[in-house]
């Protein structure tokens, strides 16, 4: 008796494997990822900021800020990855991307009220 192919005795087919680092970068680096990190950060942000401006101590105060620059540490690490590590987007988005986190770092900085909790005043230098 002679056996034709049979469908089930067919090797399975298996899609190509992207690596670990591809994954990654879908996962965590989607649009949607990156608007979620963009919002924690502003949220967190603004949370820092009525907070600082609603407290009554120092204690506070020093909260507020500690709230505050973890939110800009979220928003310009998001920003930065962003721009850095996308290739897909535009050039000039991945641009202004990097050059906005890059000036949110100069003008505001991560602690903008850290020379005023350590005790130096430096209300002569500008926006400080």
């Amino acid at each position: 008796m002679q056996q034709g192919p049979y469908q089930m005795y067919q090797p399975v087919y298996q899609m190509p494997q992207k690596s670990t680092a591809e994954t990654l970068k879908t996962m965590f680096l989607s649009d949607m990822m990156l608007a979620i990190f963009f919002g924690i950060g502003l949220l967190l942000i603004w949370l820092g900021s009525l907070m600082w401006g609603t407290a009554n101590t120092s204690d506070g105060r020093d909260w507020g800020m500690i709230v505050k620059s973890f939110g800009m540490l979220v928003l310009t690490g998001s920003m930065l990855l962003a721009g850095l590590v996308r290739h897909d987007m535009e050039k000039w988005v991945r641009v202004f991307l990097i050059l906005g986190a890059v000036l949110l770092l100069i003008f505001i900085g991560f602690w903008s009220g850290f020379w005023s909790v350590i005790g130096i005043d430096l209300s002569g230098y500008g926006s400080i």
